[in-house]
């Protein structure tokens, strides 16, 4: 046996973002590509990708594209927050890298998307808090009324970070209708706003 002969031994696998990439500031939209940099002898057969500790594979509807030792995320969402890992296997076992956290920063977006609905009789107060998730969270808030006659601001309202309360008062038939809450921060406007229907007691 030759004493220059090399040793075999399992991949060892290291994962990084591609090198145009801030690691810190990736906005919803962006397009984000990770490199899975193996080292291996004998040379690896396999390689595949994990997200949260589950097997990714391409899909081009959802801007996911698997190439081997690459991985591509286009247009990237909330959704693709997470912990990614790649993983790669040869005759003599498999390795793995160490979990890559990817952060999106992205506008605001309600926290439960279902209208909700209140019951409420004329001068009396109305306490309603509006969810958001945001990254970042520093939100600016809006509130406003419609009804079936026009819109109007509302700008009796409490906000801290992701949350906003409003204290609404119908003071007559004009002041039913749908209350609407949406947030702004660095990465924009909110496009659907959350939606609290505003009703007559015992309308519900």
């Amino acid at each position: 046996m030759s004493p220059y002969k090399k040793e075999s031994d399992i991949p060892e696998l290291r994962l990084a973002l591609g090198a145009s990439i801030q690691h810190t500031a990736i906005k919803e939209g962006s397009d984000v590509y990770f490199d899975c940099n193996i080292r291996a002898n004998p040379w690896v057969h396999d390689v595949s990708w994990r997200f949260e500790d589950n097997l990714l594979f391409s899909n081009l509807s959802a801007g996911i594209i698997v190439s081997n030792q690459s991985l591509v995320l286009q247009r990237v969402k909330k959704e693709h927050r997470g912990r990614y890992q790649c993983v790669a296997t040869n005759s003599e076992g498999e390795g793995r890298s160490e979990e890559v956290q990817l952060d999106v920063q992205f506008a605001p977006v309600c926290k439960n998307g279902a209208v909700q609905v209140f019951g409420v009789a004329k001068q009396e107060t109305l306490n309603i808090t509006c969810e958001l998730e945001a990254d970042p969270t520093d939100v600016q808030f809006h509130w406003a009324l419609n009804n079936t006659v026009e819109s109007m601001e509302v700008k009796k309202f409490i906000s801290e970070g992701t949350s906003s309360t409003v204290f609404y008062t119908p003071r007559n038939m004009l002041g039913y209708g749908a209350l609407l809450c949406w947030g702004s921060n660095n990465i924009g406007r909110q496009k659907d706003p959350c939606v609290y229907r505003v009703v007559p007691v015992g309308e519900f």
